[in-house]
């Protein structure tokens, strides 16, 4: 089944962009696939997809360094996919983070994954159902996010994370998980949520995008990934976009001076002697 098309309805979404005078932006997709370091072929079949992904690797598991290695030779971005406590209280495995560390043991953990991926541009979470929900501990993330230069990625595995709006107050980069690409293992499933994606996407401005590296993923990707050119989507890295977004930001800030000025200047001429 050809993406973009089901049961011979054509999707057809039309090209969005912002504003910004003589600058434009087109909508913009930020893909990241979460789960890598288990399973060695999988990783490597997710690594060689086309574009700027950006890839989520679960520190300590069998192949995590090699496929770290591998997507850094792709010339492709890695995370760290950092283990945090769940309310089903699941195992985390090497790596995790729970609410009952201190902080010097919590940061040491943290380091540590991270020390073994050093590749990483920044950090998500992997579970997190319980930890995201939890102030002191995401601060102390965040700390670390700072201490390292890193950006943060909230997958939102929970409607109360309070994770991204610890890492603003922390002045943290940060990116927030807006549609989950394969929550059900499905050809149809898939397509369906990038299809979504896309869509939102058209309608705001981005998206960020999770997924994991299963086979029906890995080949629906290979060939859903091209619709984007077609419908003017820019494929980011999560570093990329969050450099756009402060170049927006800057821009806007910018903008808003030269107005200010010029209606100051407009003032002062409309004055009387």
């Amino acid at each position: 089944m050809k993406p973009g098309i089901c049961a011979g309805l054509v999707l057809w979404v039309g090209i969005w962009a912002l504003p910004l005078g003589a600058e434009e932006i087109s909508p913009r997709m930020v893909l990241v696939i979460d789960d890598l370091g288990p399973n060695l072929s999988q990783g490597q079949a997710v690594i060689e997809l086309p574009g700027p992904l950006t890839y989520a690797v679960l520190p300590f598991t069998p192949h995590a360094e090699r496929l770290a290695v591998l997507a850094a030779e792709h010339g492709k971005e890695i995370i760290l996919h950092a283990p945090m406590a769940n309310m089903a209280n699941l195992p985390l495995g090497p790596g995790g983070l729970y609410p009952h560390l201190s902080e010097q043991e919590f940061k040491q953990v943290l380091n540590r994954s991270l020390d073994s991926l050093p590749q990483a541009r920044g950090l998500n979470n992997h579970m997190g159902s319980l930890l995201t929900r939890q102030e002191q501990p995401m601060r102390w993330v965040m700390e670390v996010a700072r201490e390292r230069n890193l950006f943060y990625l909230d997958s939102r595995t929970t409607a109360e994370t309070q994770a991204a709006n610890i890492a603003k107050e922390e002045h943290i980069p940060v990116l927030e998980r807006k549609v989950f690409l394969d929550h059900e293992v499905t050809a149809d499933y898939v397509e369906q949520q990038f299809l979504h994606a896309i869509a939102v996407a058209q309608a705001e401005g981005s998206v960020v995008v999770i997924g994991h590296p299963y086979p029906v993923t890995q080949a629906y990707l290979e060939q859903g990934l091209p619709l984007l050119d077609e419908l003017g989507i820019q494929l980011v890295s999560a570093s990329a976009f969050l450099m756009q977004e402060a170049d927006l930001e800057q821009l806007h800030r910018y903008q808003q001076d030269e107005a200010q000025a010029a209606d100051s200047l407009s003032v002062l001429r409309l004055s009387p002697e």
